[in-house]
């Protein structure tokens, strides 16, 4: 009897452990990867930021933000960055909203995919699951229920998580429609980015960045404060110790470029990284600057780390996007900076491409601004919407399409960025 007990067991346990995985993972995504994102995406995300940017009101204030499906459904999509999400989507109903997710699993005998969907109530602006399914399996309402209120108080040990639960009052669901009301502490966006810091960079890059900002400011430390300095002074130290260090070149040139990108943006790595201090945010002392400009050294540095962290495309779609916010609100659409954009997107794919060792090396040797990218200080630049519609037909257009093609030429023919072996 006791044998047969036993083997009742084990054959059970063996069921369910086979039964449940085919259950849970699925062959296919149920939701679909997004497209790429590009430049009408970004545009359309930094105008939304603009419109609902709470720095520009007092702290502590009761602000809402309205969001349509497709918005909230927009903004979902940038969590695919992160790369075990496939994909994300939200349908909204009045009082209540679905959130479906499909994760990407490694290779198993019952699929690839786990899809997750949850059932979120809001009653009286306060948030309750109400169902969850993970593949076929539906969970019963009170395990959902159980599962949120666990979740809620292991992420409430997180600073980030709790400033943000500490700051939304409400939150209520209606035809395809979502509103948060919520306090702003100025606090809470340096908690999100050393939030975002520590779940997508990891430890070994973080290292890295830490050893690159450590030598730029030891760099820069004996300069008089807004020097006009070179940029290529600061970049052939900088990649003099990249080479030096003897790592794997692509990820040294990545940590690297991203260094100098924060040093111009005017973030602390360390402040960052290592959650010294209430703020990330400083005032670069001195100001690098490429061919006699400060501006050009901001896009070469920033594109080409966008492009060595997330590809060129998105790169140039970053600095078209910024050029045509300028040409509506603010210093003018400029080539000048797009060609220093587009310079940059090239840079950053040499960095951690086949030919991430020769472009470590090269930067290691630069003795000039022109060694590089090319000076494009006589392409047109600040720009009105008005005026760069009437001059080039707007982006897109022939005339638009000319000069970009200039761009590119003058780029192929520079010994760094062109298509030639380096």
């Amino acid at each position: 009897m006791k044998r047969f007990a036993l083997g009742s067991t084990v054959l059970l346990i063996l069921v369910v452990g086979l039964l449940l995985p085919w259950l849970m993972i699925d062959p296919i995504a149920k939701v679909e990867a997004p497209p790429e994102f590009n430049r009408r995406d970004i545009g359309w995300a930094q105008a939304l930021f603009n419109k609902y940017d709470p720095r520009r009101g007092p702290p502590d204030v009761t602000q809402s933000l309205g969001l349509s499906t497709d918005e909230l459904n927009r903004l979902l999509n940038y969590a695919v960055a992160l790369k075990y999400i496939s994909g994300m989507e939200a349908e909204l109903n009045p009082q209540s909203a679905v959130i479906g997710a499909s994760l990407k699993l490694p290779r198993t005998p019952f699929g690839s995919y786990l899809n997750i969907s949850v059932e979120l109530l809001s009653d009286a602006g306060q948030i309750e699951v109400s169902q969850v399914q993970i593949g076929s399996l539906p969970l019963p309402g009170i395990f959902g229920r159980w599962a949120g209120h666990f979740a809620h108080r292991l992420l409430a040990r997180d600073p980030a998580y709790a400033a943000i639960t500490e700051s939304v009052r409400r939150i209520d669901f209606s035809e395809n429609r979502v509103t948060l009301v919520y306090i702003w502490q100025p606090q809470l966006l340096t908690q999100l980015q050393r939030k975002s810091a520590a779940l997508l960079i990891p430890d070994a890059d973080r290292t890295r960045l830490l050893v690159y900002a450590k030598f730029i400011q030891e760099q820069l430390k004996p300069i008089p404060r807004e020097t006009k300095f070179p940029l290529h002074r600061l970049i052939q130290p900088v990649f003099a110790l990249a080479n030096s260090r003897g790592g794997d070149a692509a990820s040294e040139n990545r940590a690297a470029i991203t260094a100098l990108a924060a040093y111009v943006s005017g973030v602390s790595l360390p402040k960052l990284l290592k959650e010294e201090g209430k703020h990330i945010r400083r005032g670069p002392p001195v100001l690098p600057r490429l061919h006699g400009r400060w501006d050009f050294s901001q896009h070469y540095l920033i594109a080409a780390a966008v492009a060595a962290n997330g590809g060129s495309r998105l790169a140039n779609a970053l600095g078209l996007a910024k050029e045509e916010e300028d040409a509506r609100l603010g210093s003018g659409f400029s080539f000048t900076d797009l060609a220093a954009d587009r310079a940059a997107a090239r840079l950053g794919e040499r960095m951690i491409g086949v030919n991430a060792t020769q472009t470590q090396r090269r930067l290691a040797q630069v003795s000039g601004d022109a060694d590089l990218m090319p000076d494009f200080n006589d392409l047109p630049e600040f720009m009105a919407n008005d005026e760069f519609v009437r001059r080039f037909g707007g982006v897109g257009s022939p005339r638009y399409q000319a000069v970009i093609n200039q761009i590119d030429q003058r780029l192929l023919l520079h010994p760094l960025l062109g298509q030639a072996p380096i």
